[in-house]
């Protein structure tokens, strides 16, 4: 992959040759080694292929088989350790090759059996030999055990980072595939081919797109003197920086006039510390805001903001100051819950935009207007989603704007939720229902199956699993639709309610219990575990509903020893909750912890940024003075996360040095508060992973629960556990598949199998799904998994994605069948 974008030089490949020819007559093997990579370089380019003369080709093969003799064609080590792929070499190296290779050398499997050995001197032949192939999977995993032997060395570093695809790969650029202490090791070669890249303001962004963020002062002061593409610039600003290197571009910035301090504003926001920078702006005291600014506006996705957060913030500084922030860093929905950019928000909401119509239900009423009034046009709004947009997607993303605008509308109104909103808007404007439709002998509603909302269609008193053609022909079947958009929103945000219900263990009143029943959306609550005043957990209609109940979370179930019983009941039953409850993740503290410490994470390094944001998002306030800490208030108890932060919080690396809950033990503090603090926690570790093997221990465990409570109804002999792994023994193969990480590994293999999405994305005919969500990757994983368990069934495709499949009518070891 090394330069194939420019074309071949062969006058360069001519002086090479001669070069070549000089160094071998002095026998400088030195200089042969590094002609060998600049000839592979130019002959990797555009046109390469045969871009070599027969004549020098062979005088070539003459000169590296002298310098460097093969003695030991059946020993790997000998064969690949060459610079230059003689013929003779090339023929030996062939018999190394994979088998089920049909095209080129791929060497793949060497380097499987390299690492069973622990084969090291193999390893590196393998990293850089010219003499066949090895996948990125392949170089992450020699680099790794080079690095943590101690002998991923500078040459061989520079070697590999000659390929800027592979190198960016290492570096963890889109997501991690080595372990951090090795993408470290890539990241100044990196930089370095940015530096050379960008040197010249003509510089290509779609060269650019995919580099890893910079580290260094030298790019962002680069990025503010950079005249050409803009995007450039910004990729620039936001290179990382020490804490030395961020204190030295302040005092650069002093000297500087107001735009440019503005301009390093901009560049540093994705960098994560632009707030430091605002003092130098006189917007002293706004850092608060501007994390809640940068918190509740997502590219992709509207987000739902906290109202009075967002008040509060704007408190600690000077209206003025205020809107000037938020020049700088536009955010309709913040500009809306200070009363600004009324007149923009609404053409925004009249062109149907997302997140126009999310700050539209921020916006305080304006003169004469209620706020149930603004409530039946929101509903109007949603009502409306099937005629504006026909495509699904598009559909999904303005139904959920509207649900978050309504979302915001209920804090704006002072109600508990949007739930209550719901209810007084009901009660203010019900929603007109339309009639059944009648179509020959079907009879077609708008309503339920089990906590989803949907379409039903009976006959003879019986539902029907489809809709009939005639019905979906009927020109009636409009108003329906229509209506079930409507209840999928009233579902969406009883949803809501019903998911904080579970989250804070707040009790809920016999009173408003009976209201939420009375609700169409409401036929999702009795699909919950619940406990009365009595202590008593259960089924909503099997217990005491006088008094107020509180939905059961599996942290309080785990605790009074009932959960693996309730489990097994969804399993039973075929369950699926409106929310995540009965395998939700959840955590207790260690014997270490019920201290009042909790030190899982620490150690664990992040990626600063995004580990901030995920953490700003779930409601925690990220403080840098006098030390780095996260706060979150549950309830009567307040949390505390206290980091290892070179600097502040959102930049660079972090690190979780323990989670505190001031004035309580871990012992004394409720269940439900310390699994939700940690899932936090591990929520925001998760988006900011650097190393490959990282994962979720919670999310492994909770799918691990499911998967036991499927088995125990209807078992299997060829799965079992291990740890954080399931170990699947096929009829064909033995399969791991992590459930933390969702790699599946084949026989032993180190390398995960990049299976089609499509692989268990229908679930598997023994497995449910425990939440209303069709989306979710717990159940296709799930679904892999018990599909494994039956790996006769499989077809060519998979068995060929699983390494399994054998060439040329060769049969199966396992079954005696050939596959193709």
């Amino acid at each position: 992959m090394r330069n194939r974008e420019q074309p071949v030089d062969r006058l360069v490949l001519m002086v090479l040759v001669s070069r070549a020819r000089q160094a071998a007559a002095a026998g400088d093997l030195g200089t042969l080694r590094a002609t060998a990579r600049d000839l592979l370089a130019q002959l990797n380019r555009r046109g390469g292929a045969h871009a070599l003369a027969d004549a020098d080709e062979r005088e070539l093969d003459r000169i590296y088989d002298t310098a460097f003799p093969l003695t030991d064609p059946a020993d790997p080590k000998d064969v690949l350790d060459a610079p230059w792929p003689t013929t003779a070499r090339e023929e030996a190296a062939e018999k190394f090759a994979d088998e089920d290779t049909p095209f080129g050398v791929h060497l793949d499997g060497l380097v499987d059996a390299a690492l069973d050995r622990g084969d090291r001197e193999l390893l590196r032949a393998l990293a850089v030999t010219p003499l066949g192939e090895v996948d990125s999977t392949s170089q992450a995993l020699i680099a790794d055990a080079l690095q943590a032997a101690g002998e991923l060395d500078d040459e061989l570093v520079g070697l590999l980072a000659e390929d800027p695809y592979l190198s960016r790969d290492l570096a963890g650029h889109r997501k991690p595939i080595v372990a951090a202490a090795t993408a470290d090791r890539f990241r100044p070669a990196c930089d370095e081919r940015l530096w050379q890249l960008t040197s010249a303001p003509d510089a290509d962004w779609d060269r650019l797109v995919s580099t890893a963020v910079p580290r260094g002062l030298r790019f962002v002061l680069r990025g503010l003197e950079f005249t050409g593409n803009w995007r450039v610039a910004r990729h620039l600003g936001a290179a990382d920086l020490t804490p030395a290197e961020r204190a030295e571009l302040i005092e650069h910035l002093r000297a500087q006039p107001r735009e440019r301090q503005e301009a390093a504003f901009t560049m540093r926001l994705a960098a994560g510390d632009a707030h430091l920078l605002l003092p130098l702006l006189g917007l002293a005291g706004a850092e608060q805001l501007l994390r809640l600014i940068q918190a509740g506006q997502a590219p992709s996705r509207v987000v739902r903001n906290d109202r009075a957060a967002i008040l509060a913030a704007a408190a600690e500084v000077r209206p003025a100051d205020a809107e000037r922030l938020l020049k700088l860093v536009p955010n309709d929905v913040v500009a809306a819950a200070l009363g600004l950019r009324r007149k923009p928000i609404m053409t925004r909401v009249e062109k149907w935009s997302p997140v126009g119509i999310t700050a539209y239900g921020m916006l305080p009423p304006g003169d004469g207007e209620t706020v149930l009034e603004r409530w039946v046009a929101l509903r109007e709004l949603r009502r409306r989603a099937g005629e504006m947009f026909p495509a699904p997607e598009r559909r999904k993303q303005h139904a959920v704007a509207v649900d978050v605008a309504l979302d915001h509308l209920a804090q704006v109104g002072g109600y508990a939720d949007a739930a209550a909103l719901d209810a007084a808007g009901e009660a203010y404007a019900p929603t007109p229902m339309p009639p059944e439709l009648r179509v020959g002998p079907y009879t077609v509603s708008a309503g339920f199956q089990g906590a989803e909302a949907a379409i039903v269609a009976a006959k003879g008193g019986r539902v029907l699993k489809t809709l009939p053609k005639a019905a979906r022909e009927d020109p009636g079947l409009a108003a329906l639709r229509e209506r079930l958009e409507l209840l999928r929103g009233e579902t969406a945000r009883l949803c809501g309610r019903l998911r904080r219900l579970v989250v804070t263990g707040e009790p809920l009143p016999a009173a408003e219990l009976a209201r939420l029943r009375a609700t169409p959306a409401g036929a999702g609550l009795p699909l919950l575990v619940w406990q009365d005043a009595g202590g008593r957990f259960g089924w909503l209609d099997d217990l005491d509903r006088s008094g107020p109940l509180i939905a059961a979370h599996p942290a309080a179930l785990a605790a009074a020893g009932l959960l693996a019983h309730w489990q097994g009941e969804a399993a039973r039953l075929r369950l699926c909750q409106p929310v995540p409850q009965l395998f939700r993740e959840w955590y207790a503290p260690t014997p270490e912890e019920s201290t009042g410490q909790a030190t899982r994470f620490t150690g664990r390094v992040v990626d600063g940024g995004a580990a901030a944001r995920e953490l700003a998002s779930r409601g925690w306030r990220l403080d840098d003075v006098p030390q780095a800490r996260a706060t979150k208030r549950f309830g009567e108890h307040t949390a505390v996360l206290h980091g290892e932060v070179s600097g502040c919080w959102g930049t660079g690396d972090v690190g979780f040095a323990r989670l505190e809950f001031p004035g309580a033990g871990a012992d004394r503090v409720p269940p439900v508060v310390f699994s939700e603090a940690v899932r936090d926690l591990e929520q925001a570790a998760r988006a900011g992973r650097r190393s490959v093997g990282d994962h979720p221990e919670g999310l492994a465990r909770s799918r691990a629960e499911l998967l036991t409570a499927v088995l125990a109804q209807r078992g299997s002999d060829r799965i079992t556990r291990d740890g954080d792994v399931v170990v699947v023994s096929g009829s064909r193969a033995v399969y791991r598949v992590h459930l933390g990480t969702d790699a599946i590994t084949v026989n032993g293999g180190r390398r995960p199998r990049d299976l089609a999405y499509s692989f268990g994305e229908t679930p598997h005919r023994a497995l449910f799904r425990p939440v209303a969500d069709r989306g979710s990757d717990t159940v296709r994983l799930l679904s892999r998994v018990l599909l494994l368990a039956e790996d006769e069934q499989l077809g060519s495709s998979e068995l060929n994605a699983l390494g399994l499949c054998k060439p040329d009518g060769t049969p199966c070891a396992s079954c005696g069948r050939v596959h193709s």
